[in-house]
């Protein structure tokens, strides 16, 4: 306890002062990147995105995760500009985010909407479910073997691409890889824990990268550990994909082709290391090797993290990648790492501290989840601000700073918390506790997600007997056999999941609804969740209330104090995160949005608000924008249609052509976000169309269905020719008067119409 006061006292003080690590100047870089060729003086770019770590408050009292983080806050405000009203797509889950994050595509067209896993339909009309961390060019892993095997039955690759919305096309390609047009510039990439750049797998990637026949593949087919640990400690989760004529990967024994055979312009001639066993001796420098004062590795030439502890794979104990959940100490020094092995372009991931990680201790949550304001988790994000501060001193002394380095820094989602709150039928005790200087306690009945049986919940419902399996990410509904959106079957089950209630409430609400959206196969499109594999298409979506989840056994619904911040579903509390941009070209705007006090869920714990009802401040930027603003900063493009557009508020020196299609720009987001005003009255809509009716009489369904439809296809119609304009508007082409004044016409007579639509 004299340790956790002690952590406690430094986190106030670092609050109280906002300290922070100022970059600029510092020494000399040893690394050699002199074939990278970036624009605008850009010499190395950073990437990283946190799992569901807040900028804004949960509780009003608490600071926020970012708040308690000061090294990080204070580098972002005062050197660029957070982005503190940026939103995810759907379902808002970590693979869908990231990937959309990398790509600046939708999961409709990079192939993972639904994520962290879906279900693929069998021939007999049940489904297996799938794991949507993947490596990029893998086929699509079914999970339901003790040990996960390629589908038997869908031959289509995991992250199926299509040209187009909506996804149409054969599924046989795999989506464009986001590391391309740096290595064709002749930059090395490094990926450590990043969603699908890497290995995610063993049984199912390996053999994907180094041969079905290599020795790699038969070592780790012979482990019968289920889990493949020592080979994700060798193989998973690290990776350099190289440029043309890399001495990383010329220099090394075992680096593989690169085979993206998809890419759209070609891709030839590259190769990649994959996995801490290689990645290690080409970066490490040897055994108990130090960088300026900084440990790289350990005394058997093994990476460590900032502390020159030895990264390892937690189970096994097997050293090299320590696991999908790093913490910020090693993130941040696999990052440095590979800056100062010369590799100049490095994506990192980092994990959440929601839950007790191993070793916690003080903790005033009664289970595996961590409430604001818990004690563990203020001396948890205390550990993570401290990282964050020997890392920029680290990167300082390598002189890579906001002068030459494009930092990109944000969390893909926002997950709300489940649990006691200020405004809710319960709060934590004692009252007023901000968890800095008066930790924060919770109850059994306080902290934890509403668990849901989904099953038991329709048990006395004309639905009890239909058959279907359930991803639980908001709730992606599989019926069995596969049936038609307008199968009578289906159409009961839709009415009767739409009527579930709930006296175990954190709202206080007596019999409180459930599901608070619904959407079928014609919504799914519009909020980008139908990819062109039909094998892998819900029959229908729920979006409950976000303090619940939803199971198939137990009890109706229980509390679960294993988990308390949930996510996948349509909620302000969830969809909107931030970002941070700083470096070269970046504007330094401290917040555009609303700041860490002015988040919806600590004003709206109940979530009752729609997402642009919530989104009134600051620049609306979606994650599919930050992969086009990353590469104009830069200088680079892709050589496919992206769905986002530049942020052009980012930028200190916008073009003409970019400041005069920001209204353009700011209807476009609304007509074409999962989450933008057409997409949440349609789904407002749909929610009501799919409560109504019976077995005699679904007219009501039936017409919304039919205008959903000319909906979803003029909004396609329209998203695909203004998303070509923005483009095109990037690279310098000034739009003409007629093109401006049509594209805004169709964007004000779509909103109408949905507005119409949901009022009716």
């Amino acid at each position: 306890m004299k340790k956790l006061t002690a952590v406690v006292a430094l986190v106030a003080a670092a609050l109280a002062a906002l300290a922070g690590v100022q970059l600029g100047g510092g020494g000399t870089a040893k690394a050699d990147a002199s074939s990278c060729q970036l624009g605008n003086g850009v010499h190395h770019v950073i990437n990283i995105v946190f799992d569901n770590v807040h900028f804004f408050r949960d509780n009003p009292n608490v600071p926020s995760d970012l708040e308690q983080m000061p090294n990080l806050l204070n580098f972002l405000e005062s050197n660029g500009t957070v982005f503190s009203n940026s939103h995810t797509p759907m379902i808002a889950h970590t693979a869908d985010d990231s990937l959309s994050l990398y790509t600046g595509l939708y999961g409709d067209r990079h192939g993972q909407p639904l994520t962290n896993s879906y279900n693929v339909y069998n021939p007999n009309g049940t489904t297996d479910t799938a794991t949507s961390f993947t490596y990029w060019t893998s086929p699509i892993i079914d999970t339901k073997p003790l040990v996960p095997i390629p589908s038997p039955v869908d031959s289509a690759p995991s992250m199926t691409y299509s040209d187009t919305v909506p996804a149409s096309g054969p599924a046989n390609r795999s989506a464009p890889a986001p590391w391309v047009p740096f290595t064709r510039a002749g930059c090395d990439v490094g990926d450590f824990s990043t969603a699908n750049m890497v290995l995610e797998n063993a049984a199912g990637d390996v053999p994907t990268v180094f041969g079905a026949g290599s020795p790699e593949a038969v070592e780790t087919a012979a482990n019968p550990d289920r889990f493949k640990d020592i080979q994700v400690a060798e193989y998973v989760g690290e990776a350099v994909h190289c440029a043309q004529g890399s001495a990383l990967c010329s220099n090394s024994p075992r680096a593989v082709a690169d085979n993206l055979p998809d890419e759209p312009g070609g891709y030839n001639g590259f190769q990649a290391l994959f996995g801490a066993k290689y990645i290690a001796p080409a970066i490490g420098g040897g055994p108990s090797h130090t960088h300026d004062g900084f440990p790289v590795t350990d005394a058997n030439g093994n990476l460590t993290d900032l502390d020159g502890n030895t990264m390892q794979e937690p189970f096994s104990h097997t050293p090299g990648f320590p696991g999908f959940n790093p913490t910020a100490s090693q993130s941040l020094a696999a990052v440095a790492d590979m800056q100062e092995a010369g590799i100049p372009v490095t994506y990192a991931y980092i994990s959440d501290l929601h839950d007790k990680k191993f070793g916690a201790t003080g903790c005033t949550s009664p289970g595996n989840a961590l409430g604001p304001g818990d004690a563990c988790y203020v001396a948890a994000l205390h550990s993570y601000d401290v990282a964050f501060g020997q890392w920029l001193q680290r990167l300082h002394d390598d002189d890579i700073t906001p002068a030459n380095t494009e930092f990109v820094i944000g969390a893909e989602e926002n997950d709300q918390f489940a649990g006691a709150n200020i405004g809710r039928a319960t709060e934590p005790t004692p009252a007023g506790c901000n968890g800095v200087t008066v930790a924060c306690h919770y109850t059994n009945t306080q902290d934890g997600e509403l668990q849901a049986n989904i099953k038991g919940l329709l048990s006395t419902t004309a639905s009890s007997g239909t058959q279907f399996d359930v991803q639980p990410q908001g709730a992606s509904i599989y019926v069995h056999g596969q049936p038609a959106p307008n199968d009578p079957t289906v159409r009961q089950l839709e009415r009767d999941t739409g009527a579930m209630t709930s006296n175990l409430t954190y709202s206080g609400a007596a019999n409180e609804q459930i599901a608070k959206y619904q959407a079928d196969q014609v919504e799914q499109r519009i909020l980008h969740m139908q990819t062109n594999d039909p094998l892998r298409t819900p029959t229908y979506s729920i979006f409950p209330v976000p303090d619940y989840f939803f199971s198939t056994s137990g009890a109706n619904v229980q509390f679960n104090n294993g988990f308390a911040y949930d996510h996948g579903y349509y909620s302000p509390n969830i969809n909107i995160t931030w970002v941070g941009m700083v470096g070269p070209g970046v504007v330094n705007n401290g917040v555009d949005g609303p700041g860490p006090t002015g988040g919806n869920e600590a004003q709206d714990p109940n979530s009752t608000r729609t997402v642009p009802e919530a989104s009134k401040i600051g620049t609306w930027v979606e994650e599919t924008d930050v992969r086009p603003t990353l590469l104009d900063l830069v200088g680079l493009h892709d050589d496919y249609q992206s769905d986002g557009h530049v942020i052009t508020q980012a930028l200190t020196d916008p073009s003409s052509a970019l400041l005069a299609t920001a209204a353009l720009a700011k209807g476009y987001d609304q007509i074409n976000s999962s989450v933008g005003q057409l997409a949440t009255d349609t789904l407002i809509a749909d929610s009501s169309a799919l409560a109504t009716g019976s077995s005699s009489d679904d007219t009501a369904y039936q017409a919304t269905q039919a205008a959903l439809q000319q909906l979803a296809d003029d909004r396609d119609l329209a998203a695909t020719k203004i998303k070509k304009l923005l483009s095109a508007t990037a690279n310098g082409t000034m739009p003409t008067h007629g093109q401006m004044t049509r594209s805004l016409a169709l964007v004000s007579e779509l909103l109408a119409r949905a507005d119409r639509l949901a009022g009716s």
